[in-house]
């Protein structure tokens, strides 16, 4: 008995144990729910405004001539003297004379050709007087004589060859004065020179290249462009009257010096290029070496074969809302702030993209607050805090 009583006082004593925790557990006071407060999210805004806006289409373009000639001389000989300005680089005049062959065998030859003249003259006058002999002494022409032998006694035929020895001699004498004025070979246009290849005492030939020379009035710049974009922009011949379309900032380099020089679009090319399928337009830059102005008041000229930036100015889009980039969600909608603080989705329809913005032509409305806080996680009907409104904020570019 006493060994039973042992063994089954542990086990009451746990029971006791469990039974008491049990009522503490029961009884225990019941803690009151805490709700938790979520704050509101922080965005930044800015006011949709739609209005005017003009089109900026930037690209990156070419600098090539519009006028380049590889001079060559159209006789052969010796240069025996050479411009100072043939050289690489050399600015060159319309007319200046740029080399000068040997003209010795070519004047020769036209003293030669004058004294013949003077010999064919002088048988001109020679068959007249036979003529005006042959008149005295048949006056009188016998019955039977033929019109054939009539005109060989009148010497006419004397006279018809001499006339043609004498147009003959003129002629080579018209050629070698042009042959002496070939010797000397001048610049067609104003321009610079890009290569030379000639020095004193060479000889040379026609077709021996002597120089190429770019002309400087006006650059070309090639630019390549979506061919959607060309709809934008005001293209002589195409959607524009005259011989300019739409304005054009080109700049040669990304340095803080570098001055923007202006081009007008001047017509497009009509097929696109092979790699990308774009669009080729031709900008023109007047005195793109700056020549006009005064030594110390020149920018930094325009260098053919250069990649610039461009950047055109289009046409003018009505009724539209400027957005920068950061605005877009999933690109094609927006986050606005309601009147009670609360998120909404607005679908938009985007007509112009560039660096930096968008332009929008339906889906905002004068006044939205429109988002421009990244949120990610953000639904419809969350709740935020507008923290400033900025209006400049698509000027940042």
């Amino acid at each position: 008995m006493a060994r039973i009583t042992k063994a089954l006082l542990p086990i009451a004593i746990a029971a006791a144990g469990f039974g008491v925790a049990g009522f503490l557990v029961v009884n225990a006071p019941k803690p009151e729910p805490i709700e938790v407060e979520i704050p509101a999210k922080v965005v930044e805004t800015m006011i949709a405004e739609p209005g005017a806006h003009r089109v900026l289409v930037p690209a990156m373009g070419i600098v090539r001539a519009e006028r380049e000639v590889t001079l060559m001389p159209e006789l052969a000989g010796m240069v025996v003297q050479q411009s100072e300005n043939l050289v690489d680089g050399g600015l060159v005049h319309a007319g200046d004379p740029l080399i000068r062959l040997d003209a010795r065998d070519l004047s020769t030859q036209l003293a030669v050709t004058k004294s013949e003249l003077a010999q064919a003259n002088l048988a001109v006058r020679e068959e007249t007087q036979q003529r005006r002999v042959a008149k005295a002494e048949w006056r009188e022409v016998p019955k039977g004589f033929s019109d054939e032998s009539l005109q060989y006694v009148m010497r006419e035929p004397h006279m018809d060859a001499a006339q043609a020895r004498r147009s003959s001699v003129r002629s080579r004498i018209k050629k070698a004065k042009r042959d002496l004025q070939k010797t000397i070979l001048r610049a067609p246009f104003d321009g610079v020179v890009l290569s030379e290849s000639v020095d004193l005492g060479q000889v040379v030939g026609p077709n021996t290249p002597i120089a190429r020379v770019a002309g400087t009035d006006r650059f070309l710049v090639q630019v390549n462009v979506p061919v959607s974009h060309l709809q934008f922009l005001d293209i002589p011949g195409i959607n524009a009257i005259g011989e300019f379309g739409s304005k054009a900032i080109l700049r040669q380099s990304a340095g803080a010096g570098d001055e923007p020089r202006e081009g007008r679009i001047l017509r497009v090319l009509p097929a696109v290029e092979e790699r990308g399928r774009m669009a080729q337009v031709l900008v023109a830059v007047e005195d793109p070496l700056g020549l006009k102005l005064e030594p110390g008041d020149r920018p930094t000229p325009l260098l053919v074969g250069a990649y610039v930036e461009v950047e055109m100015q289009g046409r003018t889009l009505e009724n539209v809302v400027p957005l920068p980039r950061r605005a877009l969600r999933d690109d094609e909608r927006v986050f606005v702030v309601g009147d009670d603080g609360r998120l909404v989705t607005r679908r938009i329809e985007i007509v112009w993209r560039e660096r930096g913005r968008v332009l929008v032509k339906t889906g905002l409305q004068q006044g939205d607050r429109v988002v421009l806080t990244p949120l990610p996680m953000a639904t419809d009907g969350m709740l935020v805090e507008v923290a400033q409104v900025d209006d400049n904020a698509t000027d940042a570019r």
